[in-house]
């Protein structure tokens, strides 16, 4: 699509001037193909400048998705180096589980600019307004046993962790198990969904979704959600902070998977945890009790102790936030 290709070669030069007849010769186009794909660009909300008699410009501030911002970015050897990425989509993780996943590689990527249905745990709704946010799904094809399932949405949030601390430079946290907060309210969600084979009991893939707030958060959520504007003022980052995530995840999960530093990922992980040593609410089916978080066990599981004393891991529940509560 000509668009894709004029926003790839503009954000090759990001804040320089270029001329239209330098993307022309380049694209093999006409000078006019090239003003209407800017325009239609700048209606999207791209940000380049089109200054009269010299050219085009794409701003250091314009945070629209391309394939060739987020690739001039990556670090990585397989994850998203094949890289799919949309518009409007219903889900990152629909998407992905719609392909043929056993012939696709391991590190396969599918990222939106806006989601219609994005969804989080326990079929929970993921707001994902258009241009507000980054959202992809990523294919992990893992030999690890089913109860370490959860070591990958570990490995998830702690690489959206060092992404937004090493490009934002804020310090976040995570709430067991699957969300990253910032500074008292959440900025990320992940949902994992496992392929399983129900006859030798084996996972044959993993998808791993990632939804970050960058831009505006919906009034409707404010108290409990927060972006990475509101808190730092930065714009123009979502290619390089979703490349970042990918290069983070990339390692830790190599670290998970062949280099066997579970430990050290554990250990990481439970420095960020919120709520260490404090006392909060469990919710595990329809059994809510309270307990003291003590970090979390071999495999991911939190491990808690009860108002009575007894120790164990909690392995498919949640901690209970109360609506309209920023965490302190």
């Amino acid at each position: 699509m000509l668009q894709e290709r004029v926003l790839s070669y503009l954000e090759q030069e990001r804040g320089e001037v270029v001329t239209g007849g330098q993307i022309a010769r380049q694209l093999g186009v006409s000078r006019t193909a090239v003003w209407k794909a800017v325009h239609a660009l700048q209606e999207k909300g791209h940000e380049i400048e089109t200054m009269a008699n010299r050219g085009y410009r794409l701003t250091d501030s314009s945070d629209g998705l391309s394939v060739q911002g987020i690739t001039s970015y990556l670090s990585t050897q397989s994850f998203g180096r094949e890289l799919e990425l949309h518009e409007t989509i219903s889900s990152t993780n629909n998407r992905l589980k719609e392909l043929n996943t056993a012939s696709l590689p391991e590190g396969y990527t599918v990222a939106a600019d806006e989601q219609t249905s994005g969804r989080g745990r326990l079929g929970r709704s993921f707001s994902s307004p258009a241009g507000q946010g980054i959202y992809f799904s990523v294919l992990l094809k893992p030999e690890i046993e089913l109860q370490d399932i959860t070591l990958l949405t570990i490995c998830a949030a702690s690489a959206v962790c060092r992404a937004v601390d090493k490009i934002c430079g804020v310090q976040t946290d995570i709430k067991w198990v699957n969300d990253v907060f910032l500074e008292g309210r959440k900025l990320c969600g992940i949902l994992s969904e496992a392929f399983i084979s129900a006859e030798l009991q084996k996972i044959e893939g993993v998808v791993v979704g990632i939804g970050i707030n960058t831009g505006v958060v919906d009034a409707a959520v404010k108290e409990i959600a927060v972006s990475l504007l509101e808190i730092t003022g930065q714009r123009g980052l979502r290619n390089q902070l979703l490349a970042e995530v990918l290069n983070q995840l990339e390692k830790i999960y190599y670290d998970l998977t062949l280099h066997q530093k579970r430990e050290e990922i554990l250990a990481s992980y439970s420095e960020r945890l919120l709520f260490m040593g404090k006392q909060v609410e469990l919710a595990e089916g329809r059994k809510r009790y309270q307990a003291s978080v003590l970090g979390v066990d071999k495999n991911g599981a939190l491990r808690v102790r009860t108002q009575e004393g007894n120790q164990h891991s909690v392995l498919s529940g949640e901690i209970i936030i109360s609506k309209n509560r920023r965490i302190s």
